[in-house]
């Protein structure tokens, strides 16, 4: 059937820390879809989920397109297959809990001092749910499973690993996102062995601008971590991606950007993925884009040795793709 949907919608679940969301791309808005709210963890119902699942499909079947979604570069109109009911891309996000205290971050944006409660914050343990999912056979081979947060390696004993091994008996690939604050011997390891991306955000390219960002004192520490991560890839099979989130106001200099771009080149990253700031971007979507954002996109685009990639905010602006390339 030809409707306008996404494939994130029809193959996504994410597991947030108090809900269940069909993606976690839908930021073009400041609403988001919610499949199952107030959720604890403690029992996933997966009729529950498939229903609601099927309520939302239905609407943008119908041309009712949620206002979380409008805009989003992802939506496609065209024929989708939805003879299979799979799930191809898991996102768990089930702890806040950090290393590092970004001025961006989703949980402390409105009020700092919320840092310390999501710290305590215990997770729902995630390890039935996506066995369930196994069981009930709507996980497709070769998925991709996304460690979001909170911070990984601040994992409980073993949790790390178990969604690693759960990965590598599906025959999928992982996505870890980590601060690079803290070393993981795990990480590295599936780095060398198996199907895995890691993305570590350090937002810039001098201590002074990483620290008013992150507000800890890690810098040199983060870029001695990415630079260990990126020595244990198997390039066949892995890679560390470095992402820069552009602040405007904070981050966004020419100055800023070429320091970021030497640090990378000093590490030998040859992958950077360029986003915008989450709430800045929310405010400013419907505004023509900034000269000083344009400057920094063509900065990046320079670097031809090194892959540049984009956020849904970036391309939504940039709706010539060509301007990207």
């Amino acid at each position: 059937m030809k409707y306008q949907c996404c494939d994130y919608l029809l193959h996504e679940i994410v597991f947030d820390i108090f809900e269940v969301k069909p993606c976690c791309e839908a930021s073009m808005n400041k609403e988001s879809i919610k499949l199952i709210e107030k959720f604890n963890g403690i029992e996933f119902n997966i009729e529950e989920y498939l229903n609601k699942r099927q309520e939302l499909l239905n609407s943008f079947k119908q041309g009712k397109i949620p206002s979380a979604c409008k805009n989003c570069p992802l939506i496609e109109d065209k024929e989708w297959d939805e003879k299979e009911i799979y799930i191809n891309r898991i996102i768990v996000a089930n702890t806040p809990k950090c290393s590092c205290n970004c001025i961006y971050c989703v949980y402390t944006y409105n009020n700092p001092s919320n840092k310390e409660y999501f710290n305590k914050l215990k997770p729902y343990d995630i390890k039935p749910i996506l066995l369930s999912l196994r069981n009930q056979n709507l996980i497709k081979n070769n998925f991709m499973l996304i460690v979001g947060g909170g911070e990984c390696t601040e994992f409980s004993k073993g949790e790390l690993e178990w969604l690693i091994y759960f990965t590598s008996i599906m025959k999928g690939k992982i996505q870890l996102l980590s601060s690079g604050i803290k070393y993981s011997e795990s990480i590295s390891k599936i780095l060398k062995a198996g199907e895995a991306e890691l993305i570590i955000s350090p937002d810039s390219g001098t201590k002074k601008t990483y620290e008013k960002v992150k507000k800890v004192k890690a810098y040199n520490n983060v870029w001695n971590n990415i630079a260990k991560y990126i020595k244990a890839v198997n390039p066949m099979k892995s890679s560390v991606k470095i992402k820069y989130i552009i602040i405007p106001q904070i981050n966004d200099s020419i100055t800023e950007v070429k320091s970021f771009i030497k640090k990378c080149k000093q590490v030998h990253c040859n992958d950077i993925h360029i986003d915008i700031e989450h709430f800045w971007f929310k405010d400013n979507k419907d505004k023509p884009i900034p000269r000083r954002i344009k400057e920094l996109v063509k900065l990046f685009k320079k670097e031809k040795a090194i892959k540049i990639s984009y956020s849904a905010e970036t391309e939504y602006w940039f709706k010539n793709e060509e301007e990207l390339k």
